[in-house]
């Protein structure tokens, strides 16, 4: 009689479990796909922009300082360090917000650092591309 109880109670939790853990797992497979597809063209688009114009700005001043805050250091650094800025800026920013898409679009969809919009507009660091993947 205990034995028969016993089995009962161990198959009782085996299809507990068995039947649960498709649950959770469809749960998160739910979110992990809309996560990323909302995330990764959002994320990606606002990376690009908030990259280009941060880094833009950055090296347009950088570079203006160090050819000298003349007139003539102005004319060449501003131009060349937005050309520069919003080339490497860009790139790395419209990477940046792929790679957040997908890798915080599954642990947190929907939410502002996936798609890259949390933080101030020009407080974007574009180079900074793994940090959310650790």
């Amino acid at each position: 009689m205990k034995k028969t109880y016993a089995l009962i109670l161990v198959l009782g939790l085996i299809l507990t479990t068995a039947v649960s853990r498709p649950v959770l797992a469809m749960e998160k497979g739910v979110m992990s796909i809309v996560g990323p597809v909302v995330g990764v063209p959002v994320g990606g688009v606002m990376g690009l922009v908030r990259g280009a114009e941060s880094k833009g700005v950055e090296y347009a001043d950088t570079f203006s300082k160090k050819m000298g805050d003349d007139l003539l250091g102005k004319l060449i650094g501003i131009p060349t360090g937005l050309i520069v800025g919003h080339v490497a800026g860009g790139i790395t920013g419209l990477a940046k917000g792929i790679v957040d898409g997908v890798v915080i679009g599954i642990d947190d969809p929907l939410s502002t650092d996936s798609a890259s919009l949390s933080g101030e507009f020009l407080d974007f660091e574009p180079y900074k591309i793994l940090e959310s993947t650790k």
